[in-house]
């Protein structure tokens, strides 16, 4: 399975690694790279189905650094991922919101 990462993806990751590196440890900055890592196989091999943003959407996401960064996603065709954002669960979600148009 092929993974895509959107434009608003990668700036969104940018942002939030930077916010983070005045918060967090190195390591904690490396949990959330390898967690990012373990999202990208555990898609690619379909071994997890994630929760959906709603009934009625096909946007899905996950949790990953110990549940403060989301990774936004959709599948296509079941053979290709999009990765729509990354988003720190802190954040403002009339922003996220935003993103996820």
């Amino acid at each position: 399975m092929k993974i895509y990462y959107s434009e608003t993806a990668i700036k969104s990751l940018n942002v939030i690694l930077e916010f983070l590196e005045s918060k967090w440890t190195i390591k904690q900055i490396n949990l959330l790279k390898s967690e990012i890592l373990k999202f990208e196989k555990t898609i690619s091999e379909n071994l997890i189905t994630h929760q959906s943003i709603s009934t009625d959407s096909n946007v899905k996401y996950m949790l990953v650094a110990k549940k403060q960064v989301k990774i936004y996603y959709t599948k296509f065709n079941n053979d290709e991922v999009r990765v729509l954002a990354f988003w720190y669960s802190k954040g403002n979600p009339q922003q996220l919101k935003k993103l996820l148009k």
